[in-house]
């Protein structure tokens, strides 16, 4: 949900009024979630919004920015007000329109989620929300997966712009649509997705053709 259905702009703007260079949002996020994943792989487990807060003081001491405690809660805070990606409202229509039950799962928390689909007006476009907290295993680690394949009657798809999210998907057998518009490129030592495009609506169009 976090980047894919919601944009990441406004922490990126908050982290640039602080001084930091633009790419210190994918600096930060990209530690962030490689902590999260290295913590719950090795056994333990925080919540993503613990590991962002811990991660960055961290990541703007790397980029040469000294931050107050007050600077660095006004940038964390940020993430309760992402807006949604500008074809994400549109492709969640065109799935509930085709009949498909639309499912967010995520590696943030299930309060948090349910606020920004709130804030988006979005939120009687799913019919559930599951956050890795309920397995405390971050994805792609397979036990995220298998919660929305409990209840499933059909193929489970994951849409998603992060190449390693739609990876942990396929090992965990479900279907795939890569969204390029960040990483342009998909791994190539991935297990390919079905469906690659640049954008959710092209995503939600094509996963209702191929399934009809």
């Amino acid at each position: 949900m976090i980047g894919t259905c919601f944009s990441l702009e406004k922490p990126r703007n908050r982290l640039v009024e602080l001084g930091a260079p633009a790419y210190t949002l994918e600096l930060w996020f990209a530690q962030t979630l490689r902590d999260a994943f290295a913590l719950s792989h090795a056994g333990g487990y925080r919540a993503l919004k613990e590991v962002l807060e811990a991660e960055l003081t961290s990541t703007l001491n790397m980029v040469g920015i000294e931050a107050t405690a007050v600077e660095v809660s006004r940038v964390v805070s940020s993430f309760a007000e992402l807006e949604p990606q500008p074809s994400a409202l549109e492709s969640f229509r065109l799935l509930a329109e085709a009949g498909w039950r639309i499912v967010a799962l995520t590696n943030g928390s299930e309060d948090s989620t349910r606020q920004l689909l709130e804030r988006a007006n979005a939120q009687d476009y799913f019919s559930e929300i599951l956050s890795c907290d309920a397995v405390r295993k971050t994805k792609p680690h397979p036990k995220v997966y298998a919660l929305p394949k409990r209840n499933a009657e059909s193929d489970v798809w994951m849409v998603a712009i992060h190449a390693w999210d739609i990876a942990g998907a396929a090992q965990a057998g479900l279907k795939t649509a890569f969204v390029s518009q960040q990483e342009k490129d998909y791994l190539s030592i991935y297990p390919q997705p079905e469906i690659i495009t640049s954008n959710l609506v092209e995503a939600a169009s094509q996963i209702v053709e191929v399934s009809q």
